[in-house]
């Protein structure tokens, strides 16, 4: 815990919202994301990405160098997703979650700044959800109006993307056992809760079973 809240609040400058024994809150722009201390032993592995302004993605490839280093694949350290429209980079933290940065280029504002800092992050743009029952989440999702993007259909075997393109925010929904872009390391089965607006909230354990709560 005490890496994690050093990397993200003294090294990369988030803002620390809320600290305890078991958990701390940084801001993450118009989001709040929360770690929590789990036991040692437990598999868990977790990707997310964060939306930034679309005209800042070389100056924020620049900042995570100087900061933590970007990852690379085939000697590329940056990639572009055509059905997102999006420029994206990736890097580590001390727990070894895959973190992207990610410019969209038609949903994400541009910024007026001409360096990129912490502050221009705009909000969590994916976050993942690990699971080998895809299809019975992906109906219980299916009821709350979350579906596959641009209604592809579901892949089992695959990642997908839930969510409104126009939302710039997605859920990825992917089975155990698939790399992760950009690294090494195999998607896992780990506990999470996701809240939606202060809607909806996703709430999965160690298993991979997935509960919806209305708030």
């Amino acid at each position: 815990m005490q890496k994690m809240e050093q990397f993200y609040v003294d090294l990369l400058g988030f803002t620390l919202l809320e600290r305890t024994a078991d958990y701390f809150t940084i801001a993450v722009g118009e989001s709040r994301m929360t770690f929590e201390k789990m036991p040692s032993k437990m598999p868990k592995q977790y990707h997310f990405a964060l939306n930034i302004p679309s005209n800042l993605f070389q100056q924020a490839k620049i900042w995570v160098e100087e900061h933590v280093g970007l990852l690379d694949s085939e000697g590329q350290d940056e990639v572009y997703f055509e059905f997102l429209k999006a420029y994206a980079c990736y890097f580590y933290d001390p727990e070894g979650n895959i973190v992207e940065l990610i410019a969209r280029q038609e949903i994400n504002p541009k910024h007026a700044e001409v360096n990129f800092s912490v502050e221009q992050v705009l909000h969590i743009g994916e976050i993942n959800l690990t699971s080998d029952d895809i299809q019975t989440i992906a109906e219980k999702l299916k009821k709350y109006a979350i579906n596959p993007i641009a209604n592809k259909e579901i892949q089992l075997d695959g990642l997908n993307f839930l969510g409104n393109y126009e939302d710039g925010a997605n859920i990825l929904l992917g089975p155990s056992g698939r790399l992760w872009y950009f690294s090494n390391k195999k998607a896992v089965i780990s506990p999470i809760s996701i809240e939606i607006d202060e809607a909806l909230q996703l709430n999965m354990d160690e298993e991979g079973q997935l509960k919806l709560l209305q708030l």
